[in-house]
């Protein structure tokens, strides 16, 4: 494909604060973005140049979207397998929608990354309550029950301490196909971002360490400061998980470090991740800017990291004394982005990062307000 050319418009499918993001990457590298969105108050609504609102299996608004732009990516992956294969009907679709439903299925994810090679923590995937209270058998106490699609930021999720409490988690979560999993002793967790252009090209960013309370990301960090052996362990099944499932675009691969320097990968997200949006300020090109380059028929950019940053989710409400007192311990260092989403309990309203140290404490917020 020869290289989309400047003021052409790119299509986005979702409106969320990724969406945003990827939007001003666009802008920043000389294209238009087309956002489709099943909400019309939503944070890329701010900055799209043009807004397709509708029910995401909504023909009429699949076939306005597809009239804005020649090629699309995704913001989110929960989407219905339906919008996904009348998008890539109608235009180019990156990453394809095989991938992505992939990598919205835990099960399915689990089945496919292991068979390319890629270590995963011990599972089984049932769909029923007698399956659980078997894996129960098979599997080490204590376990996760974790749905097969929907669940995120900790929600669809259910710890157990024995195999009997299994069915009854299974049934918690709504039944259908779950995955259960042996709880990982890990010493870390890290993410690994690869990229992979049209042409087959392949670009690392450097691994990200990060820290999850409630099965929400709250402080990521680079360097992660984890072994070499295990960060190219992590860069190779990466490229693995790339080339394995074709994929053009960007995936991030959040994975545990073992004790003995062994690595297992979690989950992968075919698109921007929550743990790389330190990437704007820290390197010469973020995620944002390399999914759009990929989309573009641009080869990937320099994914150096030019000074060690931290990040910090901003949840649920913004402390803005604490916020201050961070621009002040850091003056010129610190770099807030927020959403325009209206607080909410466990909601992410925005970001900080600040460059220049790995080890960033947050302030202490109110009661009720959280930063990282």
């Amino acid at each position: 494909m020869t290289a989309l050319p400047p003021g052409s418009t790119i299509g986005v499918i979702g409106g969320g604060q990724l969406g945003l993001m990827l939007t001003e990457a666009a802008h920043a590298l000389g294209y238009r973005v087309a956002a489709f969105t099943d909400t019309a108050d939503c944070p890329a609504a701010a900055v799209a140049d043009e807004l397709v609102v509708g029910g995401y299996t909504d023909g009429a608004a699949i076939a306005r979207f597809a009239e804005l732009a020649a090629v699309a990516t995704v913001e989110t992956e929960t989407l219905p397998a339906a919008t996904l294969t009348a998008v890539g009907e109608r235009m180019e679709l990156l990453p394809r929608a095989e991938i992505i439903l992939t990598t919205q299925d835990r099960a399915k994810q689990r089945t496919f990354t292991a068979g390319l090679g890629i270590a995963v923590p011990r599972h089984r995937i049932v769909a029923s309550a007698a399956e659980a209270e078997a894996a129960g058998r098979e599997l080490a106490m204590p376990a996760v029950v974790k749905r097969a699609t929907g669940g995120y930021d900790g929600r669809g999720q259910a710890w157990v301490t024995a195999p009997g409490e299994l069915g009854e988690a299974w049934a918690s979560l709504g039944g259908g196909t779950c995955v259960v999993e042996e709880r990982v002793p890990f010493a870390a967790e890290f993410s690994v971002i690869v990229c992979r252009s049209r042409a087959g090209e392949l670009a690392f960013f450097d691994p990200i360490r990060n820290v999850h309370r409630g099965g929400i990301l709250r402080i990521s960090r680079a360097p992660a400061e984890i072994p070499e052996a295990s960060a190219a362990t992590a860069r190779e099944f990466a490229r693995r998980f790339a080339e394995g499932a074709g994929l053009v675009g960007i995936a991030c691969l959040e994975c545990y470090l073992l004790p003995d320097g062994g690595v297992l990968v979690n989950e992968v997200a075919a698109r921007p991740h929550n743990s790389g949006h330190l990437t704007i300020e820290a390197c010469a090109t973020s995620q944002f800017a390399q999914l759009v380059r990929i989309v573009a028929g641009l080869p990937p950019g320099d994914t150096t990291l030019r000074e060690p940053a931290t990040m910090l989710n901003l949840i649920g409400d913004i402390d803005e004394e604490a916020l201050a007192a961070l621009e002040a311990a850091y003056p010129g260092r610190t770099f807030v982005h927020r959403y325009g989403k209206a607080p909410r309990p466990g909601r992410k309203l925005g970001h900080v990062t600040v460059l220049g140290s790995n080890a960033v404490v947050p302030p202490a917020a109110r009661p009720g307000c959280e930063i990282g």
